[in-house]
């Protein structure tokens, strides 16, 4: 079975698991992987003496499939994570351009506007707010005026052409600042997704290592296995 046949069989039960029992990784998940999986090696080769001593044996098979599922959860949120991580590099990269650009436009229209005091209202208006949002919404917004009141524009000499200019850079600038508002994010649906198929196979993983530590106490290169 692949990875992704590994999720969906176990989908439902990551998807239920409930809030309290959540988990965070305390280790590289990858290598929290591989040591559940060398568990279900070994585990299974004890299973008759686990059994005995009352684990519910089923756990065990249950280790390669939900390592499975793990990892195409965690392979789905590092993609996530890492397209967040390039949009908030782009953002940062494109962003005082665009801040310079929407002050440029401000700048102009306030001339352009000066004798029409609804349209200075209208350009003040626009002016107020420095965040990223405003920014991206600034644009719009100036984009809009420009070409509903082209007149006073067109007195000054202005190039029309920004108008549309600014249209363009308020649409990207709100796609990458919505993508890298994301990247830090902890409650998206693929991280938590990831968290609990980790959560579900800490679980089955701890109570195979405590029936382990506890049949093998006198055999101490046997014990040794079912430590973390």
């Amino acid at each position: 079975m692949s990875y992704h046949d590994d999720f969906e069989l176990w989908k439902e039960q990551i998807e239920n698991l409930p809030s309290e029992e959540l988990k965070l990784p305390d280790q590289p998940v990858d290598d929290f992987v591989a040591g559940t999986e060398t568990l279900a090696v070994e585990a299974n080769e004890d299973r008759e003496t686990l059994a005995a001593a009352g684990l519910d044996v089923t756990l065990i098979d249950d280790l390669t499939p939900l390592s499975g599922a793990l990892r195409y959860c965690q392979a789905t949120w590092m993609s996530v994570f890492r397209a967040r991580k390039e949009a908030e590099a782009q953002w940062r990269a494109q962003a005082p351009q665009a801040f310079k650009f929407r002050d440029e436009l401000l700048h102009h229209f306030s001339f352009a506007y000066r004798n029409d005091d609804d349209l200075q209202k209208k350009v003040m208006r626009i002016r107020e707010g420095a965040s990223q949002a405003d920014m991206v919404q600034d644009l719009l917004e100036l984009a809009v005026l420009g070409e509903k009141y082209p007149e006073p524009l067109n007195a000054i000499n202005f190039d029309l052409a920004q108008l549309q200019e600014a249209r363009t850079v308020s649409h990207t600038m709100s796609e990458l600042l919505a993508a890298a508002n994301g990247a830090a994010d902890d409650s998206s649906t693929a991280k938590l997704l990831r968290d609990k198929a980790y959560s579900l196979l800490e679980q089955k993983a701890s109570t195979i290592r405590e029936f382990g530590r506890y049949v093998f106490w006198k055999d101490e290169d046997k014990r040794k296995r079912y430590y973390k």
